[in-house]
């Protein structure tokens, strides 16, 4: 990876602004936040997540395009189906209420279309973050309250 590759701090602060589930967090929230996450290349063809994995990570678009497929039995015979593609300002695995699906499993598979520059940040790294700073929890509980529709989690 040569110099102009690398992805510097303001461009990490951005992308995590661009989120909208990371909007309410401090300046220096987003600081430290962007100080987890790691660059990551993929060349065309690359498996980026697999579909029934832990979702361990998320993984923001800087640069290229991804395929979303999901694989299913008909008739006995699998099919893969392309469902979506993701381009630059997109985040794999990381939607409006959070990083989680119900089951706590990635639901497809995402693959490289294009050379991809992203960035990674850890599930881990984010849970430790969290514990951390406990404002951060709670601004993660009362998005996900509003996006679904519910009152709130203040009783938790």
């Amino acid at each position: 990876m040569t110099e102009s590759e690398m992805i510097g701090m303001d461009a990490k602060k951005t992308i995590i602004r661009q989120q909208t589930v990371f909007r309410e967090l401090t300046e220096d929230e987003v600081e430290v936040l962007a100080s987890l996450l790691i660059e990551k290349h993929f060349a065309p063809g690359d498996t980026i997540v697999t579909e029934g994995e832990y979702v361990d990570s998320v993984y923001f678009i800087v640069k290229g395009k991804a395929d979303v497929r999901h694989v299913s039995i008909q008739n006995g015979a699998i099919k893969i189906e392309s469902i979506a593609t993701l381009e630059e300002g997109v985040a794999i695995g990381l939607n409006e209420t959070g990083f989680y699906a119900l089951s706590g499993v990635r639901t497809a598979t995402v693959a490289a279309i294009t050379r991809m520059v992203t960035l990674r940040l850890s599930v881990a790294a984010f849970n430790g973050f969290a514990l951390s700073n406990s404002h951060v929890s709670t601004i993660m509980r009362q998005h996900a309250a509003k996006f679904l529709g519910f009152s709130s989690f203040e009783n938790e």
